[in-house]
């Protein structure tokens, strides 16, 4: 029997881009789609013609190479792309390469085109995988619309309306409606999606939402049995290892979970945030050489990526300086001024961390100077540096004398971990390593202390009623701890409440979001996050749901 092929999607009022560096497959590319009756087909020839025409465009269709030449490769655009919200939200991405080696194949996966083709490119298969993509991105394309709008409750009901009829994309809306459930804090709901599956199949996907549910509550064994069901037979199913090396790194196996990342890099090596992890483990278990090689990986995968911050090049220092490496250590440090030469923050950071390595090296003098120098910066920004940050500067100022900025650079780190114990135990060995002891310990239960009792104020407040007071108290001492979780959650429920009884406003609205997205940055899962965001998208609105 004959199998008749399936029609050409109709392509005749689709703008598409091609990104490709070869002439003779960019003309390959424009005579296929324009059988399908595209005509308003765009060309780039590298990463920066292509960025430039996705900033002036919205594309329904980009077939991007991956192999540029020099410079940024197709991954690096599509993850540009999504980082600006440059795409769509019903545009389909194609990956197209000649490449079929698994490590080049995986890697472009985790970045999560649409779908991955390899060349010879047929017009059978370019249609054929059009035609699904393009039907799939237009059945979710209001769900994404809502996304992108943080309108995540209106989504899940979007999402409930599609499976209300028979649809094609029942498990597609599922699979969605399911991490939306979890970024909204409706554990129950994504388990019970997640439980669905698994009565049918033996479906990865949703044997790691359970996991993640399970993480994100505290049950690590139980998160490492569902996880190890997923990785023990898919050695390719790279996310699944993330999350078991972070579940194991819970659960006190800092060497499974490097045996885990370094499992995963073997299949995918690629990948900035995983080798920053593999780092991070590494130098825990004292594996100079092997932390030293995957923070420098790290940082040489990001650079030309969203995904590019000053924490692999102050760990990479770190792992310098403690192999006695102090002039590489500088380099390092260097590196980073240049790389981020647009972030305050980063120019700050690499001048501070010079200190650690002059003082190490007997450099008294010039540690003085920067010390002397930074002193107020280091005081006035000590809120926004990072932890590892603070630890690695308090040591080298107290043997500097100066303990007006390491006091300054723990109190607040103090203040903005008060609930991790870990923090003030390694606070309090720096202070009495210097001979401080006494001092120290005042001066950092006193900051816990500070924390707590802003915390209960605020809530006494509250159920008095006294709401603007409340809010007030909360709004000032984020000043001066804006990366406490649990403050910013506090201040958001605040402000909610204040909503919930007089009505939307925007400056209060924003404030509440903002609060609510950097506590989730800093507790990733956390379920009282969803649970508010639910809350503020409710006020005001009737979510009216299309027919």
């Amino acid at each position: 029997m004959n199998l008749r092929p399936l029609p050409p999607p109709d392509l005749s009022r689709s703008l598409i881009l091609i990104v490709e560096d070869y002439e003779g497959m960019r003309v390959i590319l424009r005579d296929i789609l324009a059988r399908a009756g595209a005509s308003r087909i765009t060309l780039a020839v590298n990463a920066a013609s292509a960025i430039n025409q996705l900033e002036r465009h919205r594309f329904d269709i980009i077939l991007c190479d991956l192999h540029l030449g020099q410079g940024k490769n197709g991954q690096n655009i599509l993850e540009e792309a999504r980082h600006r919200a440059l795409l769509a939200p019903h545009a389909v991405w194609l990956m197209v390469s000649a490449e079929k080696a698994s490590e080049m194949v995986t890697g472009t996966i985790e970045s999560r085109p649409d779908d991955y083709l390899i060349k010879p490119i047929t017009e059978t298969m370019l249609f054929s995988r059009l035609s699904r993509q393009i039907a799939k991105k237009q059945a979710l394309a209001p769900i994404e619309i809502a996304l992108r709008e943080h309108e995540y409750l209106k989504a899940l009901r979007l999402a409930d309306a599609a499976l209300d009829k028979a649809n094609p994309h029942a498990w597609d809306l599922k699979r969605l409606k399911a991490e939306l459930a979890m970024h909204s804090g409706e554990h129950g709901m994504a388990k019970a999606i997640y439980e669905e599956a698994l009565s049918l199949r033996n479906l990865p996907w949703a044997r790691l939402g359970l996991a993640k549910i399970h993480f994100n509550e505290g049950r690590f064994d139980d998160a490492r049995r569902e996880l190890k069901a997923i990785t023990d037979g898919n050695r390719a199913y790279l996310e699944a290892h993330d999350w078991l090396a972070r579940t194991l790194d819970r659960l006190g196996d800092p060497d499974g979970a490097q045996e885990v990342l370094q499992r995963a890099l073997a299949t995918s090596p690629r990948a900035p945030l995983r080798q920053l992890h593999l780092g991070e483990v590494a130098y825990r278990r004292g594996e100079l050489e092997t932390a030293a090689r995957a923070f420098q990986n790290s940082i040489e995968l990001a650079r030309n990526t969203p995904l590019k911050s000053p924490q692999a090049y102050l760990a990479l220092s770190q792992v310098q300086l403690a192999r006695n490496q102090s002039d590489a250590a500088l380099r390092t440090l260097s590196t980073l001024s240049i790389d981020l030469s647009d972030d305050p923050a980063a120019r700050l950071l690499s001048e501070a961390m010079q200190i650690p390595v002059r003082v190490q090296t007997g450099e008294l003098d010039i540690a003085r100077e920067l010390a002397q120098r930074l002193a107020g910066e280091l005081r006035e920004e000590a809120r926004h540096l990072p932890p590892e940050a603070a630890f690695n500067l308090a040591a080298p100022l107290l043997k500097l004398g100066d303990k007006a900025t390491a006091g300054a650079l723990l109190g607040s780190l103090i203040s903005n971990n008060h609930e991790h114990p870990e923090y003030l135990e390694r606070a309090e060995a720096i202070f009495a390593d210097a001979g401080y002891a006494g001092e120290g310990r005042e001066l950092l239960q006193g900051a816990a202390r500070a924390a707590t009792d802003i915390m209960n104020r605020g809530v006494k407040l509250s159920r008095e009623g006294k709401l603007k007071e409340a809010i007030e108290l909360t709004r000032e001492a984020r000043r001066t701890m804006p990366n406490n979780a649990r403050l910013l959650l506090n201040h958001a429920f605040l402000l909610i409440a204040w909503m919930e009884r007089h009505g939307r406003e925007f400056t209060l609205n924003d404030e509440a979001r903002r609060c609510i997205e950097q506590a989730r940055k800093l507790k990733p899962g956390e379920k009282r996050a969803g649970e508010l965001l639910t809350r503020l998208e409710l006020i005001g609105n009737d979510f009216e749901v299309p027919a």
